[in-house]
Formats: structure tokens, sequence, C-alpha cells
């Protein structure tokens, strides 16, 4: 078992791909279960939008337990943390697979949501005891990578599935999953040792979300990971409708198609850890705003036009998806690269909450406006325009002064 180790831990190529894979559990329930979204609404009686309140529902469980599990992490470790995430995880994931009501799946969604937290924040937490600078810039961008396998992967599974078992096989696959996510968690060593923990109250915990607001870079940075992973969300919710009902796509030939997108996003990541050997993150940080911005101004005037057809728009937003990944990469070292070493795991809930909690926001709305891309257009364009004018605030700001020379450059 890794929980007690005594020597100090090593960035080692396992201990990244066990943490990039603890990082895509909650992405691959998700996208596995987005080919099956028409499939519960039809066989619960439920509307797409209540349908599409099982994303939410996750969303929003997956930025509450990051509050919970980032402070406790900076109390008790990453270890064990990471363990109880993981039980929880799998426990609801199998309450899903055997829900038999629309509202009791969304509960224990929200509970897989929760459960699957831990994995992404005390990775992160993980990757910012034992690097900082631009080592821990090209960790968290193979690590960013890495949770774009899970967009590639889930949907050529849960496709099939969906089509062969309905929506509850796809949630015992998703089931599968937690348990590997589990036995993995073994392969962690613990990586904040006693001496650099803190005394986590709810008065500490408010006290440093507090500060953490108050710390402005940190704040825009965490802001600009929000404004990108928008476009992912209104990806993830829009997606399964816009390309099987208003496009006529089958399930399977949905999974292709977001795996195709899914794989730019895998691609740019990968470009990412190579531009870093050469380039400073805020550079690259740039470059992947503006391609940002580029595509989703693409499909604005193509939607305006009125020529939209399958491959553009599956193309376009191939590009914007794809330019997320350095964005969010280069964005969360930076961020959590100016703040004190040892407030890692409340930074990291910090932050991962802002990312996942208001951009939850756009799935029920989205639901509400039929089948046609215009709505996922608009969402790409806010989500582009807010990534853009929070860059520039970014790139205005200046970098704590304590921290100048350590853990940000």
């Amino acid at each position: 078992m890794a929980s007690p180790t005594r020597r100090a831990p090593r960035v080692t190529p396992l201990l990244v791909a066990v943490l990039g894979l603890l990082s895509m559990g909650g992405a691959f329930a998700m996208d596995t279960y987005l080919p099956a979204l028409p499939d519960v609404a039809r066989d619960l009686s439920a509307t797409p939008a209540l349908t599409q309140m099982t994303l939410t529902a996750f969303l929003v469980g997956q930025a509450l337990g990051q509050l919970w599990f980032g402070p406790v992490s900076d109390r008790w470790g990453r270890w064990m943390p990471l363990l109880a995430g993981s039980c929880l995880f799998l426990a609801a994931g199998i309450g899903a697979a055997l829900s038999s009501e629309i509202w009791i799946l969304v509960a224990f969604r929200f509970l897989q949501g929760a459960g699957a937290a831990a994995g992404p924040v005390v990775g992160r937490a993980v990757v910012a005891d034992l690097a900082t600078g631009v080592q821990a810039a090209r960790l968290f961008g193979v690590l960013m990578m890495l949770f774009g396998l899970a967009p590639v992967i889930a949907p050529v599974f849960g496709g099939p599935l969906a089509e062969w078992g309905g929506w509850r096989a796809t949630m015992w696959g998703i089931v599968v999953v937690s348990a590997i996510a589990l036995c993995s968690v073994l392969l962690v060593p613990e990586s904040l040792p006693p001496e650099r923990r803190r005394a986590v109250r709810a008065r500490t915990v408010v006290r440093d979300f507090r500060e953490l607001a108050g710390n402005r870079y940190f704040f825009v940075a965490s802001l600009l990971i929000m404004a990108g992973f928008g476009i992912i969300t209104a990806w993830l919710a829009a997606s399964s409708f816009v390309l099987q009902g208003h496009f006529g796509l089958s399930p399977t030939g949905y999974s292709l198609a977001f795996a195709v997108n899914a794989a730019g996003f895998l691609l740019a990541g990968l470009l990412n850890t190579v531009l870093l050997r050469r380039f400073p993150p805020e550079l690259i940080l740039r470059g992947s705003v503006m391609m940002v911005v580029a595509g989703a101004a693409a499909l604005v005037l193509f939607l305006v036009i009125g020529v939209l057809p399958f491959w553009l728009l599956l193309v376009l937003v191939t590009v914007t998806f794809g330019a997320v990944a350095p964005l969010m990469a280069n964005a969360t070292a930076l961020g959590i690269g100016a703040v004190e070493a040892n407030r890692a795991g409340a930074a990291s809930a910090f932050m991962g909450t802002l990312e996942t909690l208001l951009p939850a926001a756009l799935v029920p709305v989205l639901g509400l406006f039929g089948t046609g891309p215009g709505p996922l257009v608009i969402a790409f364009a806010i989500s582009a325009a807010g990534s853009w004018l929070l860059y520039l605030l970014l790139a205005a700001t200046p970098k704590p002064v304590s921290l100048e020379g350590s853990r940000v450059s």
C-alpha cells in the first residue's frame, strides 16, 4: 500500500500515468454517458432538459466535491482523501446504474461527481507538491493530454454499449472504470509530509478561499480556466442532441465523430508539452486563447451566413475544443504557482470549483433551445470572448512578489 511511504516521492512516468487515469475518471463518467442521453429520456420518460440535469448534477457534485477534498488533502495528506473519493465514485456509479427514476439518477450522478472530484483536485495538488515552474506546466500539460484520452476512448465504448444495452450498460461500463481507478490509488505515494500539513477547520477553509480570491493573479487565472471549460461544457451538453437529433447520426456514429473531435484535444495537449521545452507558459497561453477566439469566431460567421454542414462544424469545434487543452494546462500552472505550496489543495479546489460549477449552468439552458447548432455556437462565442478578456487581464496583473522567481516562474 502506498499511503505509509517513508521516502520522498519522485515524479515518475508511472505516477504521471496514474494521476492521469484518476483525472480521467470524471471525464470518462461524463463522456461514456453522452451517447445514451436520448435513451435515458425515452426509458425514464424525461424531457431533454431534465435528462441534461443528470449532467448538471454530476458537474455540481464535482464542483462541491473539490471544495471538500482540496482543503481536506491539505490537512490529512493526499492519499486518504483520494481513496475516500474513489470509493464514493464506485458506490455512486452502482447506484446510478440501478436507478429506476430520473430524479434518483440525478441524485446518484451528483454523488458520483462528488467522488470523481477527488482525482483531479488531489492530482493537481500532488503535482504542485512535487514540481514548480516550467516543470509543473509540463506535468499539468501531460495530465491534460491524458485527460483528453477520456473523450477519445469513452464515446467509442459508450456508443456501442448504448446501442447494445441502453443507458444502463454505459453506466455499468463507468462502474468498471471507477473500480480500476480505485485500484490505481494504491500506486499513488503520499506527497505531502506531515510537517507540511495545515490544521484545516471551517473558519480556515473560508479564510483560505477568501485569501485565494484576493490573490488577483490566481483568481484571474482561475476565471480564465472557467471560461475555457465553458467550451468543453457546452460541447458535452449539446453534442449528443446536435449530432444525433439535428444531423441524424446513430449513437455509434456520434461516438466516432466525438472521438475525432476529442483527438484534437489530445494532440493539442501533446503539442503543448513539446512547446514548453522552448517557450514559456505565458506565450503558449496567449496562442491558445487566440486559437479559441478564432475558432469560435469562425463558427459564428458560418452560422450567420447559414453554411454550417456537419463536417465544417466538426472541424471548427475540434480546433476550438483542442485549443482549450493548452489554455487550461498553462493557466493552471501559472495560477497554482502563484500561491503558497502548503495551500495547493485549497487552491486546486478553488480553481476546480470555478472551472466546473459556473459552466454547469449552461447545461440545462442549452437543453431548452432544441437540437440545432445555434445555442452551441453562441455558448462557444461567449466562452471565447470571456477567455480573451480574462487573458488580457491576467497579462496585465503582476505576479505575487513573494513568489516571484520561485513557484510562478
